[in-house]
């Protein structure tokens, strides 16, 4: 049932974006099944998986045999070209010359076991080189997401104060026609509104930057405008305070697939180096022989084995190759527990520092701006509040909106930093 949900959902979602700047309202679950569907980057890591698993099938065979056969061209005695089969002379020896032989190469010392170790090893390296990236772009989504969404708040509180600027300023512009007001204060407002556009259209800058990097993740085709949806009271309720730091740093040990990927290195290293041990013991190549005259006996049938001697080439410089490979897969994967210990640690504390932050700040500004702002117009138009004052009430409530919602936006952001350290989803994002 869910798998057919999520088949209509894809099928919507084309269907909705076959139209160039449709707006698509959107939750960070759906968008993330929209991902895991159309990722081009995703699907190369699966499509390199089968590969490596095709590479598993190729390792277990066994090496074709080898037929050869031999044919007289001429007999200078019978002064015959291409004598066929069956002729014989006066005392019935065989005038013909026909030879077979069939071979098949035998690996010894488990070579061909060691091949498929290696090949499956390969296999668990590119399912780890699929995880990471899945955890990379997951990332990436979430906080272009996250950004996008609280870009859209952002936004949203710049249209309102322009949109009351505008009213204020066609009411100024009556009073200063009527010499009521200086044109000093008309001027300060214009410039007032002439900053707030700037900072607007700056911002859906960032707004296009983020759809733009959500459209290649999610590989939409066509130029479809996300709008996030998210539930605000499930964002507040996002807690870390049961997380521990070594439980983290235990999580992520196990679960990260780049250091499993490393790990992967190391084991294929040694195994390798085993493969190559196994490659100073030669190979049989064993088989049969057919010679019809060209034997001291006639129709002579033979067993043959055939076998190198290692005297010279034991695979010395192989083996001394994968010995140093081993060293060096030792020190990258030390060296990657550490990164991802370091990682967490950073990790966990900026994301208890912007919980903290954002818990412990003043959220009473955020209140109804159009009755603030009703106030606020009608004392400025009795001169209770100065210019200055007016002015520095609109300054005042954007700084403190965009602050509010910077620090969600970079609360939601190390919060799911922490489960990008960890490999793994510790703490389930709304």
């Amino acid at each position: 049932m869910k798998k057919l949900q999520t088949i209509v959902f894809l099928w919507l979602f084309c269907v909705q974006a076959q139209a160039a700047g449709d707006s698509l309202r959107i939750h960070l679950r759906e968008l993330e099944e929209i991902f895991l569907q159309k990722n081009a980057m995703l699907m190369a890591h699966k499509f390199d998986i089968e590969a490596n698993r095709a590479s598993i099938i190729q390792a277990k065979l066994w090496e074709n045999p080898t037929l050869s056969y031999e044919q007289m061209l001429y007999n200078n005695r019978t002064r015959s070209i291409l004598p066929i089969l069956g002729l014989n002379d006066e005392k019935g020896a065989p005038t013909t010359e026909q030879a077979v032989q069939l071979q098949q190469l035998f690996y010894l010392a488990g070579k061909r076991t060691k091949r498929v170790a290696l090949a499956e090893t390969s296999t668990q390296m590119a399912e780890n080189a699929y995880y990471d990236a899945l955890r990379g772009l997951k990332y990436e989504l979430r906080n272009n997401f996250y950004d996008l969404y609280y870009l859209q708040n952002v936004l949203k509180i710049y249209d309102e104060e322009i949109a009351s600027l505008v009213k204020t300023l066609d009411g100024m512009n009556t009073l200063l026609e009527k010499g009521v007001i200086p044109i000093k204060d008309i001027t300060r407002v214009r410039a007032l509104r002439f900053t707030l556009e700037t900072e607007r259209k700056e911002l859906r800058v960032q707004m296009i930057e983020r759809q733009a990097n959500l459209r290649l993740i999610t590989g939409a085709r066509t130029e479809v405008f996300f709008v996030p949806q998210a539930d605000k009271n499930a964002i507040d309720a996002v807690s870390i305070q049961t997380l521990t730091l070594d439980n983290l740093i235990s999580t992520a040990l196990e679960n990260r697939p780049d250091l499993k990927l490393q790990q992967n290195s190391l084991k294929y290293e040694e195994q390798n180096l085993v493969y190559q041990k196994a490659l100073k013991v030669p190979d049989l190549q064993a088989g049969l022989t057919y010679d019809r005259a060209g034997s001291s006996v006639p129709n002579y049938f033979a067993a043959t084995f055939q076998m190198s001697l290692p005297v010279f080439n034991k695979n010395q410089g192989n083996i001394k190759v994968a010995q140093y490979r081993i060293q060096s897969a030792q020190k990258q994967v030390e060296t990657q527990e550490q990164r991802i210990i370091t990682d967490v640690q950073l990790a966990y504390r900026k994301a208890l520092e912007a919980d903290q932050l954002y818990k412990t700040y003043d959220k009473a500004f955020m209140i109804d701006f159009d009755k603030l702002f009703d106030n606020v117009k009608l004392n400025f138009e009795k001169q209770i509040i100065s210019m200055l004052e007016f002015i520095d009430f609109y300054e005042s409530y954007k700084s403190s909106a965009v602050q509010m919602n910077r620090l969600q936006n970079d609360r939601m952001n190390a919060i799911e930093e922490i489960n990008f350290t960890a490999g793994k989803e510790v703490i389930s994002l709304p």
